[in-house]
C-alpha cells in the first residue's frame, strides 16, 4: 500500500527539485547532444526509446508539455525481462546523453539518469504471468522553440 502512494510522492518531489536545479544549469548548455536515429518506438519525450513488445498503459501514464519543458510518468507493460530491460534502457538512454547515476536492484530495480537539463528515473516490476511493467519518470527543460 505504502509503495503506491509513496514512491510517485518521493519520486515526483525528486523530478520537481531536479527540474528547479537543472532550469539554471540550461542557460550555460551551448549545443545540445544530438541523439542517434531511435531504432525503436518513440515516446512523448524527444530522448527516450522504448523496446518493442512493451506497450504504454494509458491510465497509469501523464505527460506535462509546454514550449521549454517537458515531464511526467509514462508506464508501459510487456513480457520483457528485466535483465534485458536493465541493459536496454542502460544503452539506449547513455546513447541519448543521458548518464546513469546510480541503481537500486532487489525485487524491483531502479535507474536513476540525470543529464544537465533534466533527469529521468526507470522503475522496472515483475508482475504475475511473465509480465513486466516499466514505470519512466522523466523532467526536461526544452530549448525554446522560436516561432
Amino acid at each position: 500500500m505504502w509503495k503506491k502512494t509513496f514512491l510517485p510522492l518521493l519520486l515526483g518531489l525528486v523530478l520537481v527539485s531536479c527540474t528547479l536545479n537543472t532550469a539554471q544549469k540550461s542557460a550555460k548548455v551551448n549545443t545540445p547532444v544530438v541523439p542517434p536515429k531511435p531504432l525503436y518506438l518513440g515516446t512523448e519525450f524527444p530522448d527516450i526509446v522504448v523496446p518493442r513488445g512493451m506497450e504504454v498503459v494509458q491510465e497509469k501514464s501523464m505527460v506535462v508539455k509546454t514550449n521549454t519543458y517537458i515531464g511526467g510518468v509514462l508506464t508501459l507493460k510487456g513480457r520483457i525481462k528485466t535483465d534485458s530491460l536493465v541493459a536496454f534502457f542502460k544503452s539506449q538512454l547513455e546513447a541519448r546523453g543521458w548518464i546513469l547515476n546510480g541503481s537500486i536492484r532487489y525485487k524491483d530495480t531502479l535507474l536513476a539518469f540525470n543529464r544537465p537539463n533534466g533527469c529521468c528515473f526507470v522503475y522496472i516490476s515483475e508482475s504475475s504471468f511473465g509480465h513486466t511493467e516499466v514505470q519512466i519518470w522523466a523532467s526536461e527543460v526544452q530549448q525554446q522553440q522560436s516561432p
